[in-house]
């Protein structure tokens, strides 16, 4: 049977999430978020054989409740037959018991009948004491004739005969009583035996019952308990498997922008920043042919080919005028940010936002990730740039490092 270990994997992997999910994105470095992902692949790694060693240990418990479904089986079928043995002998008892009445009344009247005739034998005994001083012999020879002592003799032969037979019936009286007697303490020792032997079987019987549902209980426990650990290290390798796909993102965001320069905090003439990890252009400023509308209309800044979820970086030090979740007017989820040079950008169509209304942001910080809401046929980013008196300037007039 195993014990449970605790899975202290999951603790480390915990205070890990924890610290890696709140780095600031713009802070970070690729070879920062490279040690945060690879510590997020050891993580992942121990979740795994974690993971592996408790199947492993369900694996080892459901052969066992196999094994045991087995051996409760058998002891199913040896409680049935003992629970049947116990009901034959039940029965036994319950026949013995009404034969033991039925003769313990055939005593009573036995012994009704041997007090009975040796009362009659006892006044017989009595009545030849009494006339003890007249004998067979007197009695002949005060016979008158020969016909007479036939009579005298014939009389004394019924006599003897008579008591006899008064003797042979209460000594027949007697051996029933004592044969009834035996028999019934035979019968009662016997069912007395049975009864012992009853208490005993319903004693193993009982202990068998118990074994089988501890065998059972014992080994579903355990299983339930695994199950449990299982289920909860499944959880933290989706949540591992989540945030190394968002640092795969952050690390290529990072990575490309190092690529371009290093441009995320070096001002240029106008004091811009590119605001994505790439400068592949879906659409340009100026007029063009709307995706949606099939109309002629001026873009009044451009649409950049961005990965849904990428990193949205502020062109410029600023302050958040609008950070604004909706459709607003075909923008989707949009963030405006004024610049102390007078400029404004726009940042629209995101899927999520990572400022609010007010904030000062730094240049290169994170304003929000890359999406398709509002009047959008697809992930990009729309980007403008508005001059001190509000009106648009292409954004590709500037140039970046």
């Amino acid at each position: 049977m195993f014990k449970r270990r605790t899975p202290r994997v999951f603790l480390a992997a915990a205070l890990s999430l924890a610290l890696l999910a709140g780095t600031p994105a713009y802070a970070s470095t690729s070879s920062e978020i490279q040690d945060e992902l690879d510590e997020l692949n050891g993580q992942r790694s121990s979740i795994q054989s974690e993971i592996g060693d408790i199947q492993s240990r369900i694996d080892s418990l459901e052969y066992e409740q196999a094994n045991t479904m087995e051996k409760k089986q058998m002891l199913d079928e040896k409680i049935l037959l003992a629970q049947e043995e116990l009901d034959v002998l039940a029965e036994q008892i319950a026949i013995e018991d009404g034969y033991l009445t039925s003769l313990q009344e055939d005593l009573e009247d036995a012994r009704q009948e041997e007090q009975d005739q040796r009362e009659r034998w006892m006044g017989r005994v009595r009545a030849m004491e009494e006339s003890s001083g007249v004998g067979y012999i007197q009695v002949l020879f005060e016979s008158t004739s020969f016909s007479d002592l036939l009579t005298r003799l014939d009389l004394i032969n019924e006599v003897v005969a008579y008591d006899e037979q008064l003797e042979q019936e209460y000594t027949n009286a007697r051996t029933s009583v004592q044969t009834l007697e035996s028999q019934a303490e035979n019968i009662r020792a016997e069912n007395e035996q049975r009864r012992e032997e009853w208490k005993e079987k319903q004693s193993l019987l009982e202990t068998d019952v118990a074994t089988a549902n501890q065998l059972m209980a014992g080994v579903e426990d355990n299983l339930d308990e695994y199950q449990q650990m299982m289920d909860q290290a499944a959880a933290w390798e989706a949540e591992v498997e989540a945030l190394i796909a968002e640092k795969k993102q952050e690390l290529l965001d990072a990575q490309r922008l190092e690529q371009m320069g290093g441009q995320a905090g070096v001002v240029n003439q106008a004091g811009f920043i590119w605001p994505s990890y790439t400068r592949q252009i879906n659409s340009y400023f100026g007029n063009r042919l709307h995706p949606i509308s099939g109309i002629w209309t001026g873009h009044k800044g451009v649409d950049i080919n961005a990965n849904y979820g990428s990193s949205v970086w502020c062109a410029a030090a600023g302050t958040v005028i609008n950070a604004s979740i909706g459709w607003n007017g075909g923008f989707g989820n949009v963030v405006m940010v004024m610049h102390p040079s007078g400029y404004t950008t726009i940042y629209a169509h995101l899927s999520a936002i990572a400022v609010v209304t007010g904030q000062s942001v730094a240049q290169g910080q994170v304003v929000g990730y890359v999406g398709s809401t509002g009047n959008s046929t697809g992930s990009h980013l729309h980007f403008e740039i508005h001059d001190i008196s509000g009106m648009p300037v292409d954004p590709l007039s500037f140039s970046y490092p």
